[in-house]
């Protein structure tokens, strides 16, 4: 063959070999690219957080308020949001829905002794148990839903331990099981300062998986809105119950003593220290319950978490029992981590 001949088909070879090794390292370099996107933002951020530090208003100068900078707990809250949203494009991502806690001293006044009789032999609770909450949710829906909404099923399960009473056994005293379905819908609306991130709609059952006269449970329909400003959220969350007929209801008067809602307010302290306060009762019986929780960074992704509760509701054994309890422990994600504001 001449070589005129073979300059061809060793040409094609040579940009055959020459493309194939572009593909590759176009390839190769993807991950290199995201990592450098993720410094460049982090280093975005450091810059937005010298400016901040720099600006008239930390050096005691006023400052009109339409010249401030998007609030530091906004864009935190909403980057993390987006986070969240990156991770649920895992078809099988399960992702964190309310806190996730564990209080291995959780201390009660006043411990209730319903759960812990057993045919005919009694046993008193002790005043020192375990308190532990698991949340997650998992995605149905992504953007589908009017007003680009997204469509979640929810599973939170709250149990109260008591793994010190070996002199019965060290029984679980009381489990909250609580699955729910329910709409999110992110938002940016703006009133007097207050910005409302997100709202949310959900159908929501709990209970406590007993049988007979130790039975509790309820449905409810929910709306939860939450609003941050600065430092400062609030979350409104008014609740429907849906109505059981009197055979099949195990707590005909349990709004006498929880109400028609929770009201939590929350503020970022020291960076990333939490504060929360929850109210929740009907004023027309005099029946009040309130949790106050705080937490702050221990190590990696684990932190400190101090929990009060006083009033009722505490938990639906114990929903018609003024409860006084100190709890002391670990929590996971953070109270800013999603938006939401929700013991």
């Amino acid at each position: 063959m001449k070589p005129s001949r073979l300059f061809l088909p060793v040409l094609m070879i040579g940009l055959v070999h020459q493309t194939a090794a572009a593909e590759s390292l176009s390839d190769a370099e993807r991950e290199s690219i995201e990592s450098r996107i993720q410094s460049l933002q982090t280093e975005l951020r450091q810059l937005r957080g010298r400016l901040r530090d720099d600006s008239p208003s930390a050096h005691g100068t006023d400052m009109p308020a339409g010249d401030h900078q998007e609030p530091e707990l906004e864009e935190s809250v909403a980057e993390r949001r987006m986070l969240e949203r990156e991770s649920e494009r895992n078809p099988f991502a399960i992702t964190t829905h309310r806190r996730n806690y564990l209080l291995p001293l959780s201390y009660t006044a006043r411990p209730s002794d319903r759960t812990l009789s057993s045919g005919q032999d009694e046993a008193s609770a002790d005043r020192m148990e375990m308190q532990f909450q698991f949340s997650a949710k998992f995605e149905l829906i992504d953007d589908q839903l009017p007003a680009n909404g997204d469509l979640y099923f929810g599973y939170t399960q709250r149990s109260w331990w008591q793994a010190y009473n070996t002199d019965a056994s060290s029984p679980f005293r009381e489990t909250n099981y609580e699955p729910e379905i329910f709409a999110d819908f992110d938002n940016d609306w703006t009133i007097a300062g207050w910005t409302n991130i997100h709202n949310r709609i959900s159908l929501n059952h709990q209970s406590n998986g007993r049988s007979g006269d130790m039975s509790r449970s309820w449905n409810r329909l929910i709306l939860t809105s939450t609003f941050v400003n600065d430092t400062w959220a609030v979350s409104l969350a008014p609740f429907w119950r849906i109505p059981e007929s009197e055979g099949d209801d195990d707590n005909p008067d349990i709004e006498r003593f929880v109400g028609y809602g929770d009201v939590t307010v929350a503020r970022r302290l020291f960076d990333d220290h939490e504060a929360s306060l929850m109210w929740r009762g009907n004023p027309d019986s005099g029946h009040m319950g309130a949790q106050f929780d705080y937490s702050w960074p221990l190590f990696g992704k684990i932190r400190g978490h101090v929990l009060y509760y006083h009033g009722y509701g505490d938990s639906l054994i114990d929903y018609d029992r003024s409860v006084h309890r100190l709890g002391v422990g670990f929590s996971l994600n953070p109270l800013f981590s999603s938006g939401e504001f929700e013991r």
